[in-house]
């Protein structure tokens, strides 16, 4: 053999697997082999499209020139007309932090050449072992990237929420070889278990979410609006959708502003779901809301707006509880001045009650006279 690499675990991610994988692709009409003693199936079968790869288990290697990485511990074994370690790490900066005893830094007698993928590894490495390393940056041909598909769904995964068309059209979506991203806003987490399905927990602020989202999905056996979809085409986002009658009338057009499949997910058309970039103009249908309610000025806002003082009830004093904003435990009796928002959770654990009404003006002319 011409040239034979050694690294005894090739993880399932990592700067060595991935330098691995560039030299391999770059330079796969060279002789090139590497030997492992384990390491994750789907990185050794990625390597195995362009060069050999064997699992070391005790045989004697001869080759023109061996390379080292790392783990040398096989080295007498190895038969080479040149030996070769890759450094891969600041080494210096490892001693320092304590991730590496100086001991451990990779050494060996019978290495000829010391290769650093970095100049600043190679100047660590001389600092530390006064061995002046060969520059060689590491290998990087672009892979040309595939659009990853963004979907989003915010609902129960329950069975009339269509669970059940979710999992298959993961799966579909799986065998078609479409790189996605799915993330649900849920409380069932875990409900589908599938690697490119990302949980999140439901929040108020989703819009933002469905707005940085490709398509949103929904695949209920029935529905009376759908906020979701519409929240969806209104920030420009498309939807996939079952054939819900609600759908057409919300204004859904299938191949325009989203996908429209059948309940059984028979001819789903993946192609046009991955490929086809929906761009569309969408408004909401009109409400009348404003003719069905009683018309007439809002009191909220002078409530918002007011001081409230109260008077402590005996439930601090029965639960043992601090307020958390006195700091203490008040005793029956005794009062103070809250906003409104505080006086609802107060009035909802009933621990007060309301003695006085007041605007912000009075409140703090009341504080002042009693400062006096």
């Amino acid at each position: 053999m011409k040239n034979v690499f050694y690294f005894q675990y090739i993880n399932k991610i990592g700067g060595i697997e991935t330098w691995f994988y560039q030299l391999a692709k770059k330079y796969k009409d060279y002789d090139i082999t590497i030997y492992y003693k384990d390491g994750d199936p789907e990185q050794i079968a990625r390597l195995r499209k362009y060069v050999r790869c064997v699992k070391y288990t005790g045989q004697h290697i001869v080759c023109d020139k061996m390379f080292f990485n790392f783990n040398r511990e096989i080295i007498d074994n190895v038969e080479a007309k040149e030996y070769n370690l890759i450094l891969h790490g600041d080494y210096k900066a490892m001693v320092k932090n304590g991730q590496l005893l100086e001991k451990n830094v990779p050494y060996h007698e019978k290495i000829d050449h010391y290769y650093g993928v970095s100049q600043l590894v190679c100047d660590s490495y001389e600092e530390l072992k006064g061995i002046k390393p060969i520059l060689a940056y590491n290998p990087f041909e672009l892979d040309p990237p595939k659009r990853v598909l963004n979907l989003i769904s915010a609902t129960r995964l329950t069975r009339e929420k269509g669970k059940e068309r979710l999992e298959r059209l993961a799966r579909m979506l799986d065998e078609a070889k479409i790189p996605y991203i799915w993330t649900i806003f849920t409380d069932d987490a875990n409900a589908i278990r599938n690697p490119h399905i990302i949980y999140m927990p439901p929040r108020l602020d989703i819009i933002d979410y469905i707005a940085n989202a490709d398509l949103l999905v929904q695949l209920s056996d029935n529905e009376g609006y759908c906020y979701s979809v519409v929240e969806a085409l209104s920030v420009g986002t498309g939807v996939i959708v079952t054939d819900m009658p609600v759908m057409k009338e919300i204004g859904v057009e299938h191949g325009v502003n989203g996908w429209i499949i059948d309940f059984d997910m028979q001819n789903v058309p993946l192609k046009d779901i991955y490929e086809k970039k929906l761009e569309f103009k969408y408004t909401p249908k009109s409400d009348t809301w404003g003719d069905i309610l009683k018309k007439g000025k809002s009191t909220y806002i002078e409530d918002l707006d007011s001081i409230y003082k109260v008077e402590a009830l005996d439930g601090y004093r029965i639960q043992h509880l601090l307020d958390s904003e006195l700091g203490i435990c008040p005793e029956p009796g005794y009062r103070w001045n809250v906003t409104y928002d505080r006086l609802q959770v107060l009035l909802e654990r009933n621990l007060v009650k309301v003695i006085k009404k007041m605007s912000r003006k009075e409140a703090e002319d009341e504080n002042e006279q009693q400062s006096i």
